[in-house]
């Protein structure tokens, strides 16, 4: 649902922040949930001060029961070190509101029958949104960590997985709780309807998102002008689909053929590979790519 639009940047609300407030105007906590509502688009603001000062527009933010997500423009997932300080700038936001708020606490200052509330709420949204999942700014954190090494398609499904298992996980804990203690506990299915609806949306969009990271990542050096080298060993009977796999963000790659004898048979770029995924050579052997260039 679309709320605002603030200077070119839509604010929508997701329907488990709905259902959230609908959750603590039963138990009469309407107060606090406005107070959370305030707290979640301020972390979300900082995700987006941080962004625009590396050059990346927002055109839409959706704000979620315990964070949100920033639509962005520009070659984020190319660059895992801004992607993690884009990340971490939520948490952040969060830890200075919850030294504000301790100061103003301490000092007798503000309104001191919700500064308490305002605390607790800034620790509990700043951890939450460490948790290595997707949405997450710490499944977003884990994922810049990994792509690094395993490249962005395999640590997205990572991601997306641990997502899975913690949003499961919370639907058993929610329904003990529940049975245990009361429908009081109602906001942990909640959480874990979120976590589970989050991991399925990115799976949904996990093969645009690597197809976007392949068409970027083919004018990568042109844009940087110099990057490092890295070489993967592949053998000549190797499809395309599984070589780009292990292509990483701010690295050039160069394939190295070998036949079953382990010999060398040649080496074909990364440029070279990408351009014959695109042009739909997804079972290609990338021993057939040297067969190309003679």
């Amino acid at each position: 649902m679309r709320l605002a639009r603030i200077f070119g940047t839509d604010i929508r609300l997701n329907i488990f922040f709905l259902l959230l407030f609908g959750v603590y105007w039963y138990y009469g906590l309407l107060a606090q949930a406005l107070i959370a509502f305030g707290l979640v688009f301020l972390h979300e603001l900082g995700h987006v001060v941080v962004a625009v000062g590396y050059g990346i527009k927002i055109p839409e933010i959706e704000l979620l029961p315990f964070g949100g997500v920033a639509r962005m423009d520009g070659n984020l997932e190319l660059n895992p070190t801004i992607e993690t300080y884009v990340a971490l700038a939520g948490p952040l936001t969060n830890g200075f509101l919850t030294l504000t708020g301790y100061l103003l606490h301490k000092f007798g200052m503000g309104n001191q029958q919700w500064l308490p509330f305002f605390i607790q709420c800034n620790i509990t949204l700043g951890l939450f949104n460490l948790i290595p999942a997707f949405p997450l700014d710490g499944g977003r954190i884990l994922r810049a960590f990994a792509a690094r090494k395993y490249g962005l398609k395999t640590a997205t499904e990572q991601s997306v997985a641990i997502s899975k298992a913690l949003g499961f996980t919370a639907v058993g804990l929610g329904a003990w709780l529940i049975f245990s203690r009361g429908p009081a506990y109602f906001n942990w299915l909640v959480i874990a309807g979120f976590l589970i609806y989050a991991a399925v949306k990115e799976q949904g969009s996990a093969m645009y998102i690597f197809m976007k990271f392949l068409t970027r990542k083919k004018e990568e050096l042109l844009r940087e002008g110099l990057l490092l080298a890295r070489q993967v060993v592949a053998l000549e009977t190797m499809r395309l689909k599984e070589v780009v796999k292990y292509f990483v963000p701010r690295k050039y790659h160069l394939v190295v053929v070998v036949g079953r004898d382990q010999r060398i048979k040649g080496t074909v770029t990364e440029g070279e590979v990408i351009e014959n995924l695109m042009q739909g050579g997804l079972e290609t052997p990338v021993g057939a790519l040297l067969q190309m260039k003679k």
